[in-house]
């Protein structure tokens, strides 16, 4: 398996960042079956910026969390990079997914107990950097998103909005190639969706990195390339 850590490819070049072969994810309890994702086939091309939508319980979550490598699914292929990862140990997984694969929650995830440049340095203690190298890259991640000047407040000293920014910075300060975003506008107003959005996007062309964005914002969904729609766990679109 390929866990090197290379710029991202742009999509305009034809690559193929990741992609889904006769996907399911069924949880099994004794008394229950729940099937979260039937037969999805999805190419995602490298660079693209692509949004999933539908009704809640439709399995859009579970499809980033299979996106992710943080759940195999219980039938089909995930070929990432060109390798299927079916094979992979545990250990191969984390490593791909620390290098390889940046993850931005609706609810931010911030360690309370840490400022937002010890919140961003976080994917990087896994990598064996100095921490001189750890927190230059930090703080390059955080004036990207606009919040340099805040690197030494903790998360209760800041506005949703730039939780959520400093909850991005964490999501690219390793370099990803792929951008997992679970409805990071959800819990924030208007303006300060906008806001994000823009850092998203921006991010998305200055950088080609290829980012797939879960959204209930038809108007959001709009400013993506494409559109991939979720009923009943299928892929209707």
């Amino acid at each position: 398996m390929n866990t090197h850590l290379a710029p991202p490819t742009n999509g305009k070049n034809g690559g193929v960042a990741v992609r889904l072969e006769a996907v399911d994810k069924v949880y099994r309890t004794e008394k229950i079956e729940t099937v979260a994702l039937s037969h999805v086939n999805l190419q995602i091309a490298a660079g693209e910026f692509l949004a999933v939508m539908g009704p809640s319980g439709s399995g859009k979550s579970t499809l980033l969390n299979v996106l992710g490598l943080l759940d195999a699914p219980s039938a089909g292929q995930v070929i990432f990079d060109d390798a299927a990862v079916s094979d992979a140990s545990d250990r191969q997984l984390a490593t791909l997914r620390n290098r390889e694969i940046g993850f931005i929650f609706q609810s931010f995830h911030l360690i309370a107990d840490l400022n937002a440049l010890d919140n961003v340095q976080i994917p990087l203690l896994y990598r064996g950097l100095s921490h001189r190298e750890r927190r230059a890259r930090a703080e390059r991640a955080l004036e990207r998103v606009g919040l340099k000047a805040r690197m030494h407040h903790y998360p209760t000293q800041l506005s949703g909005g730039q939780q959520q920014r400093v909850a991005i910075a964490r999501a690219i300060v390793g370099s990803p190639r792929l951008l997992l975003a679970d409805e990071p506008t959800g819990n924030l107003d208007s303006k300060m969706g906008e806001d994000v959005m823009q850092i998203l996007e921006e991010y998305n062309g200055e950088s080609g990195v290829t980012v797939v964005m879960v959204t209930h914002d038809q108007r959001l969904a709009d400013r993506t390339q494409r559109t991939v729609r979720l009923f009943d766990g299928r892929q209707v679109q």
